[in-house]
């Protein structure tokens, strides 16, 4: 067992702060953005291209084009007027369950998180969600923009037991369409170990990285970065748990992984080799902590 808990819980913290940002395994722009189109359908953009409507416009949607061009101009205050605008009308003139309005509800709560306004965002996305999963079902992937765009307003407000619900919502939406090894998959898997990590539930976290890690392992090299930072996430719950053995294994695979991609003298690359050394001190190590210091001490040794 790991001696003197709340120091190591403080290198966990350190880790954490120096290592793992988001892990984002797909392209910056394939995600969902605040530009959804309510007519014909709230298909989001990954699954199809959408149509524009034919005059005479309603007025919702005329709200909607005010927005879209105020979006294009960065001019956020003025989107977040009209997208408020035209869900209001949308309600009026269709419904709270129309689909159109849902769409619209979306894009006032994405707007509101460009602006990080994330309470004043939980409203119209819960709406949206809900609108969603009424009109296309528990599993469609449609219902992946509200949902995860729940996920990143609750993880900015800090309230990480729906922040990880709304995470694995997602996740199950894309293993129901795409399998419980598909790169978004993983990726979700990755923010949850984050998520887990700031409630301090090392169990959960423990698990989801090696979830994460088995996904990796399948469709990719087995030296990644990606890999590597997994395996950054897998030490630091077993760090929390107390198992030494384990997290220092953890931690030498995952230098290996980082010396293979990153120069001797590259600040993740010493902030890894800081930690580790710590860490093996302050579990009677002392010997395979040297290794890390002299490293740190002369990095092309």
């Amino acid at each position: 067992m790991l001696s003197h808990v709340s120091a190591a819980g403080s290198l966990v913290v350190l880790l954490g702060l120096l290592l793992l940002g988001p892990v984002r395994l797909l392209a910056e722009g394939e995600g969902p953005d605040p530009e959804s189109n309510p007519n014909p359908d709230p298909t989001p953009k990954r699954e199809q291209k959408l149509e524009t409507v034919s005059a005479p416009e309603a007025e919702y949607q005329i709200a909607y084009t005010e927005y879209r061009k105020a979006v294009t101009a960065k001019d956020l205050q003025k989107a977040l007027f009209y997208a408020r605008k035209g869900h209001e009308l949308a309600v009026r003139d269709l419904g709270l369950r129309n689909a159109r309005t849902g769409v619209l509800a979306y894009n006032l709560g994405a707007v509101s998180c460009r602006l990080e306004r994330y309470v004043d965002a939980l409203g119209p996305l819960h709406e949206a969600e809900t609108t969603y999963r009424e009109n296309y079902g528990v599993e469609s992937s449609k219902n992946l923009l509200p949902v995860r765009k729940l996920a990143d307003a609750y993880q900015a407000l800090r309230i990480w037991p729906q922040a990880e619900r709304y995470s694995i919502r997602a996740m199950e939406i894309f293993e129901a369409n795409q399998g419980r090894t598909a790169p978004e998959v993983t990726e979700i898997l990755m923010e949850l170990t984050q998520i887990t990590q700031s409630m301090g539930h090392a169990k959960r976290m423990r698990t989801y990285a090696n979830r994460a890690l088995y996904n990796l392992h399948q469709g990719e090299e087995a030296n990644t970065m990606a890999i590597g930072h997994a395996y950054i996430s897998l030490a630091t719950a077993e760090m929390m748990l107390g198992d030494a053995a384990a997290s220092h294994n953890s931690l030498d695979r995952a230098v290996e992984i980082y010396e293979i991609h990153l120069s001797a003298s590259d600040p993740k690359l010493l902030k890894l080799y800081a930690f580790a050394a710590d860490a093996l001190e302050r579990t009677g190590r002392e010997k395979r902590a040297r290794k890390y210091r002299r490293k740190l001490e002369d990095p092309e040794s």
